[in-house]
């Protein structure tokens, strides 16, 4: 299978995304709600959020390595489905900037942090939309829905 250069870039990309997910938002995750939990700090609501965070986190993990596999067989569902993961993200990221999580401390962490993390997803958003190489391998699947056919 002749692979245009943009997979391996993109598939390299993918994979960083989804073990930083599985790394520091499932793993990372359970360690602190488990030690928070175990010293009496997190409870009731923080506990549930905390949990959904975590849950969140292992949704995004498996979106990675799924569009990441698609991407390497060349699957056409990776277009989509690869834009819907890096949006998704972009908003995560974004509402940053309005939780400000308190492991961040100032300003200019949390808005390099936003702005490398904006410029990596809608880079990608743009690869996978407007990239003819990569439609092509990918089978010029049309992002319109599942339900149109192809032509």
């Amino acid at each position: 299978m002749a692979r245009p250069p943009q997979i391996y870039v993109l598939v390299a990309i993918w994979a960083v995304k989804g073990f930083e997910e599985l790394f520091r938002g499932v793993i990372g995750g359970a360690f602190y709600v488990v030690s928070q939990v175990a010293q009496g700090k997190l409870g009731g609501y923080g506990l549930h959020l905390a949990v959904q965070s975590s849950l969140f986190a292992a949704v995004m993990a498996a979106g990675s390595f799924y569009v990441m596999v698609a991407l390497w067989l060349g699957k056409g569902a990776a277009r989509a489905w690869g834009i819907a993961f890096a949006l998704l993200n972009e908003i995560s990221v974004l509402a940053y900037l309005v939780t400000r999580p308190a492991e961040f401390g100032g300003d200019v962490a949390l808005v390099r942090t936003v702005i490398i993390a904006s410029i990596v997803n809608l880079g990608i958003v743009g690869v996978l939309l407007f990239d003819g190489r990569l439609a092509r391998f990918l089978g010029h699947t049309r992002l319109i829905g599942w339900w149109a056919p192809r032509r």
